[in-house]
């Protein structure tokens, strides 16, 4: 019972450390500004430089 509770606790604990892990990496990134931006960033940059013409 006692390795049960162990192998429970290690599974969660895992997981926690998983999820935790990525968020952080993901805020690291974002701070840094190495994520690319998304589609409504390029669209708004393509208009402002007159590459978008909405009436296509």
């Amino acid at each position: 019972m006692k390795q049960v509770i162990g192998a429970i606790t290690f599974l969660f604990g895992l997981m926690v450390g998983l999820i935790g892990g990525a968020a952080l990496l993901a805020y690291a990134y974002q701070m840094a500004g190495l994520y690319p931006p998304d589609d409504a960033t390029i669209k708004f940059i393509a208009r402002e430089r007159g590459w978008l013409r909405d009436d296509v």
